[in-house]
């Protein structure tokens, strides 16, 4: 008996005796092995989603991961040589915060060296977690291709990104306005926003214009009065003709100011006139560049209420300087939630404050650390978007969505931008921003680029070409995470534009990409950002279809969260189900859709495969030992070898089910493929044809 007769004999099926027995046996074999001497055209190429190593082991990744691996099996089926990687997104303000948990340390405490070999070693052990459910689940990665977003290679291939866009003026440094986190303490990019409800109060506040008249503003933010610097009405408010071209004086700092109009201003909300700050809000900024408007930022990178001389100093141009600054010594160094309870005492003691109603507020704040957000002016690197709007609306409609209509996300987005993309972080376990400054007499301030040879390389430690550490300010900075993660296609395909190559050959093979799989959550992330580097990088989309999974969601509909004890695990799963049952579950379910998690359909999933076993038992048992004298059915059938009606109709159907499934397949339509076969194998094959064999075969 050979083995696999073996297998077939035994009258129970071990699901986990078969998947340790075949894991090992295709990854000795190279079966998924990517060969790069075959032709592009005959190639298939998926761009993984290198997960991110500092969260935590869920069931989505169960869930999406098994989607995308249906898809590269069946591409392997249909004779594709599949090039499907893996990675590990294991750099960031993610993996940091993890760190810092994990081991009680804060990164700011610490030498940078230090605190990046703590980083390698909790990512190198979260990674051999991830690398085993993979390897249990049996997907057919080529794990030849493996990376991390840290790695010398990646490195590597994120700075001549970089450098590849400076060199067209598409990325910049600028000091000016920047959403910041805070408690990060860095700066963010709009994506990484999420709007969160807070509880407060709008409080109606006196300034007064210079011939004495009251106008009352209404704010929710009384502690950046020391940091407005115009008075702003809508042009049809009933005392708009009287006061607009008009000095204003703010409340308690006296500060004079002038009174503009502007359509942007609420008629219904408030009072009608509000105070621009620099800066509250977008609007703020937006108010301050169009008017020319002064700079008083008084928030800090740490949170914290700046000095006199950070608001601004004696250039105030206030009608009662000793008060002013008396105001501001009573404000310098708190925080600006507790300045905002202060600021209020303050202006109650005065008499300045006319009202106060409580309001339900959405406010910005960090993705990550949640933390509302501050918008202070410091040096960022930005990379060009806004006026490349359409571009990116253009290269979003030549790639295939599926679903379709979620590639209407990603226009919204792109309609909506108000930034450009801030890349450089604040922090510590990232990739360097590979630039220096020069501090040599005539040239102060200069920017030095690395060349391509120079590759990877961190500023901190090693000087450019040509100079000395001492001749040279190195950038501090590092990337955002998604700097990285959106040349994904490029580290597997080891290029990014002409002259920009580590191997030329194996970038045309590999780039663009046929397949993104990824989660309809961050299309504003990394669909969107991934787009914008291949858009500036070589004018073409970076993939050519996207595989847009939904969440799993707990049994009450709700997305699973740790705080809600509704989280199910993946090793849970795996011990209670076989690999292949979970993998059913996860077919189950089509593109775009969040998914309930759901123990009947394991249990279906486990019986299918039961069925599966059972019906291959009982046919093996029987003909295991036939020479077939043809090669397929319908070779067998055509010379009528197979000749009675009923094995020529099963042949029949069999061959409808697989123009259905193929055709399914080829639109990402796995499920409705599944369901093809489900109704084939158990209607037409299981419940008619085999029991009607059974009295040939005995």
């Amino acid at each position: 008996m050979t083995d696999n007769t073996k297998d077939i004999a035994e009258k129970k099926l071990d699901s986990t005796a078969q998947e340790d027995k075949w894991a090992p046996y295709w990854e000795k074999e190279g079966i998924y092995h990517w060969d790069p001497k075959i032709a592009r055209e005959d190639s298939y190429v998926i761009d993984t989603p290198p997960p991110t190593v500092s969260g935590h082991l869920h069931i989505g990744h169960v869930y999406s991961f098994t989607q995308t691996d249906l898809v590269g099996r069946f591409q392997r089926m249909m004779g594709k040589n599949v090039y499907y990687p893996i990675g590990f997104d294991d750099n960031g303000l993610p993996t940091e915060r993890l760190v810092e948990k994990e081991k009680n340390v804060r990164a700011i405490d610490m030498t940078r060296e230090d605190f990046i070999k703590i980083c390698h070693e909790v990512v190198d052990k979260s990674e051999d977690v991830f690398r085993g459910l993979f390897r249990r689940l049996g997907m057919s990665y080529d794990w030849r291709t493996e990376y991390k977003t840290i790695s010398a290679n990646a490195r590597k291939t994120s700075q001549m990104s970089a450098l590849h866009l400076y060199s067209k003026d598409d990325l910049y440094r600028s000091v000016q306005p920047s959403l910041w986190d805070p408690l990060d303490r860095t700066a963010i990019a709009q994506a990484e926003v999420v709007e969160k409800e807070f509880n407060g109060v709008m409080y109606q506040i006196p300034f007064t214009t210079e011939d004495g008249q009251e106008v009352l503003i209404g704010t929710t933010r009384p502690e950046l009065i020391p940091a407005c610097v115009a008075l702003m009405c809508h042009p049809d408010h009933p005392r708009a003709k009287d006061l607009i071209g008009k000095k204003a004086y703010t409340a308690l700092f006296e500060v004079e100011v002038p009174i503009i109009a502007d359509e942007r201003v609420s008629l219904e909300k408030g009072t009608g006139f509000v105070q621009c700050c620099t800066f509250g809000d977008l609007t703020d900024m937006e108010w301050w560049k169009e008017y020319k408007l002064p700079l008083r930022v008084i928030v800090g990178r740490d949170g914290l209420l700046r000095d006199m001389d950070g608001m601004g100093g004696q250039d105030w141009p206030s009608r009662n300087p000793e008060q002013a600054q008396k105001a501001v010594a009573e404000l310098t160094g708190q925080h600006v939630r507790k300045a905002k309870t202060k600021i209020v005492e303050m202006l109650k003691e005065a008499g300045l404050v006319r009202s106060e109603n409580n309001v339900v507020q959405m406010i910005p704040c960090a993705e990550r650390s949640g933390a509302p957000l501050e918008i202070i002016v410091t040096p960022q690197w930005m990379i060009r978007i806004l006026d490349k709007k359409e571009a990116l609306l253009q290269k979003g409609r030549e790639m295939q969505w599926h679903p379709d209509y979620m590639r209407l996300r990603y226009e919204d987005w792109v309609n909506n931008l108000k930034w450009d993309w801030g890349i450089s972080r604040q922090r510590y376990f990232g990739v360097p921003l590979p630039f220096w400054y020069s501090k040599r007499k005539g040239e102060e301030g200069k920017i030095i680029a690395a060349t391509i040879d120079e590759l990877p390389v961190d500023p901190l430690t090693t000087p450019p070409r040509g100079y000395t550490m001492d001749e040279v300010e190195p950038e501090k900075d590092v990337m955002d995470t998604w700097a990285t993660s959106s040349v994904s296609p490029q580290i597997q395909s080891q290029g990014i534009a002409d002259g920009f190559m580590i191997d030329a050959e194996r970038h045309k093979k590999l780039f663009p990409a046929d397949l993104r799989p990824q989660g309809h959550d961050i299309i504003t992330t990394w669909a969107f950002y991934t787009t914008v580097k291949a858009t500036l990088h070589q004018n073409t989309v970076p993939f050519h279809n996207l595989a847009i999974s939904g969440w799993c969601l707990a049994a009450d509909k709700t997305k699973m969260s740790k705080s809600k004890n509704n989280v199910i695990t993946p090793q849970q799963i795996l011990e209670n189900h076989s690999v292949e049952a979970i993998r059913y579950w996860a077919a189950n379910f089509k593109l775009g859709r969040d998914t309930i998690y759901s123990e009947e359909i394991l249990k279906t999933g486990r019986r299918t495969l039961t069925k599966l076993w059972n019906a291959s038992r009982l046919v093996g048992m029987h003909v295991s030992d036939l020479k077939p004298a043809h090669k397929t059915a319908a070779d067998a059938v055509a010379h009528e070898v197979i000749h009675a009606p009923f094995d020529r109709w099963i042949i029949g159907q069999m061959h409808q089910t697989i123009e259905t499934a193929t055709k399914n397949f080829l639109e990402y339509d796995y499920t409705a493929a599944l369901e093809a076969i489900e109704k084939f194998f158990w209607k037409d094959y299981c419940d008619n044809y085999l029991e009607l064999a059974k009295g040939r075969l005995y």
